[in-house]
């Protein structure tokens, strides 16, 4: 075969060559000669040696293929270049025909070495978390599945969850960069206790998940132990915090139970361990199954909130003497294909998957929808720890305030007191801000631990509404209607005003104005409603 009858493949400047029905290189251009030298005279398939171990095969059987079918064909494979250096060429392969008769194939190859390592560093991005080197959320999902399925065949697997305690408050005292900095730590703890077929992840910013393969519940206790222990000693004896530390829960895979049930269940065995006292590891079991986020409840209430199907009830805060209304308080609800989902429903679900501050959003916008329909009333809504600590939900509520045209003293924020005194710092700063604008903030649920009476003094407090525990207990006996009547004077000393919510009898009701409060909240005194054009109508004519 002369040279001269491929011209066009000697001008190529990418590798080309014509491979015969019997495997040899019958005709190669520089590029390709350059590649893997001089293979015109080689025999059969031996110019395959210049291909690395792991394609040479691969690719003898696709082109083998092609040949004998005569089709098109295409393949990848490494060549070693001079001084070692690999490369990746990718080679598209068509029949080539004379006079009718099928010659062999042409090849043209490409270089795509760099694309493929571009490929591979997304792959790499996509499957893993770029502090960490942790699998991805996504990645650790596709694993549990692929443990899921294996378990319905008897794999026995379990799931660990765990997160850092107190991180948040080492954050604020040392910085991100040393919280970023305790996370590489436990990332690196887990590195060294897991077992090589189990797959650790980080699933948020200090929440991490391991999958258990192929392990047993006193197998999974023994490695979620030696890594809490683990943690304890690094942060106490590296970072000097004897505070930090990591609590975990644990859940089994089951065969036939939807991965999302199998989250639910280790989510809330963390959460116990939390509510148990922190640097602890608990086990879901039945008992448990009151804390677990139920599948047939968290998924509505995600989609509920997804598509805005939510409305607004509103209960007036009422004058005792002369039925005058303070506010109304909003009170959400979310509506799921005819029912309606109540704040015990959907608030711990929405919570545990951080989409609090998206709640109050919406919230927000409704609740700023009604004030702009009913002019001369006040509304409040009312805000979690997860909003205190969400500095973008805070500049977001300033916006909104600020876009619709309400004036700020219409809108009023209800924090109850256990969330204050446990995020003090970021609620004074929504306190600072929002106050600044005008609006006005009421400490609600007050007598919970009853050793907060500073908060009494914050000039950014207006009314203290009490909690259902203080209000009840008025009708135990004269002592406590005596220590009741005592706290509302404290309260009106410092300039405020107190309200005794949840007034469900007329029995509470005459007790809480024998007792001096000047404003009430509950049943007895006006039911919720969705209609507050209505209410405030009819409040109007109560009070005259």
């Amino acid at each position: 075969m002369h040279d001269d009858q491929f011209e066009v493949l000697s001008a190529l400047q990418s590798p080309a060559f014509l491979l015969g029905a019997d495997g040899a290189i019958a005709f190669g251009n520089a590029a390709w000669t350059a590649l893997v030298g001089d293979s015109n005279a080689a025999d059969g398939w031996e110019w395959l040696t210049s291909l690395s171990d792991d394609d040479r095969e691969r690719v003898k059987h696709t082109l083998q293929r092609a040949l004998a079918e005569e089709r098109p064909t295409d393949v990848e494979f490494h060549v070693s270049m001079a001084g070692g250096t690999v490369r990746v060429l990718s080679v598209v392969a068509s029949p080539f025909r004379r006079n009718g008769h099928f010659v062999g194939l042409i090849g043209v190859c490409w270089d795509v070495t760099e694309r493929r390592r571009r490929e591979r560093r997304l792959e790499f991005i996509a499957g893993h978390d770029q502090l960490t080197g942790l699998a991805s959320r996504r990645a650790f999902e596709e694993a549990l599945a692929r443990a899921s399925s294996r378990a319905a065949r008897g794999v026995e697997s379990m799931l660990l969850f765990l997160d850092i305690d107190h991180l948040k408050a080492y954050n604020d005292a040392r910085g991100h960069l040393e919280g970023d900095q305790a996370i590489i730590n436990v990332a690196m703890i887990l590195h060294a206790h897991v077992r090589a077929s189990d797959v650790p992840a980080r699933i948020g910013g200090d929440e991490f998940a391991i999958l258990l393969e192929n392990a047993s519940a006193d197998e999974a206790i023994e490695i979620a132990e030696r890594i809490r222990v683990a943690a304890s000693i690094e942060f106490v004896a590296g970072a000097r915090a004897a505070d930090l530390g990591v609590s975990g829960g644990l859940a089994r895979v089951e065969g036939g139970l939807d991965p999302r049930i199998v989250i639910d269940r280790a989510d809330a065995a963390l959460y116990a361990a939390k509510q148990r006292g922190r640097h602890r590891i608990v086990t879901w079991d039945q008992e448990l199954g009151g804390l677990a986020m139920s599948h047939e409840l968290a998924t509505p209430a995600v989609e509920a909130l997804a598509h805005d199907r939510l409305h607004l009830v509103f209960q007036p805060v009422v004058g005792l003497a002369d039925g005058s209304v303070a506010y109304y308080e909003s009170l959400v609800r979310l509506d799921d294909d005819g029912r309606t989902l109540l704040p015990a429903d959907f608030l711990p679900v929405l919570e545990r998957l951080g989409l609090l501050p998206k709640l109050t959003r919406r919230v927000l916008a409704h609740a700023l929808e009604a004030l702009a329909q009913n002019a001369g009333v006040a509304v409040s809504i009312n805000l979690s720890a997860s909003d205190l600590t969400d500095e973008k939900l805070l500049a977001d509520v300033e916006g909104s305030i600020r876009s619709s045209g309400i004036d700020p003293a219409r809108l009023v924020f209800e924090i109850p007191e256990p969330t204050l005194v446990a995020n003090l710092a970021d609620g004074r700063a929504w306190m600072d801000r929002l106050a600044g604008m005008g609006s006005r903030f009421v400490l609600d649920d007050f007598g919970t631990g009853l050793g907060v009476f500073m908060l009494l003094r914050d000039p950014h407090v207006e009314q203290v509404k009490l909690s259902r525990e203080v209000v009840c207990s008025l009708a135990d006996s004269v002592h406590t209607r005596a220590f009741v009547s005592a706290v509302r004077e404290l309260i009106e000393a410092q300039g405020k005003v107190a309200v005794a919510a949840f007034l469900e009898t007329a029995e509470i009701l005459g007790e809480v104005r024998a007792a001096g409060f000047v404003y009430g909240q509950g049943f007895c005194l006006a039911e919720p409603s969705q209609d507050l054009s209505a209410l405030v109508a009819a409040m109007d004519c109560e009070s005259c």
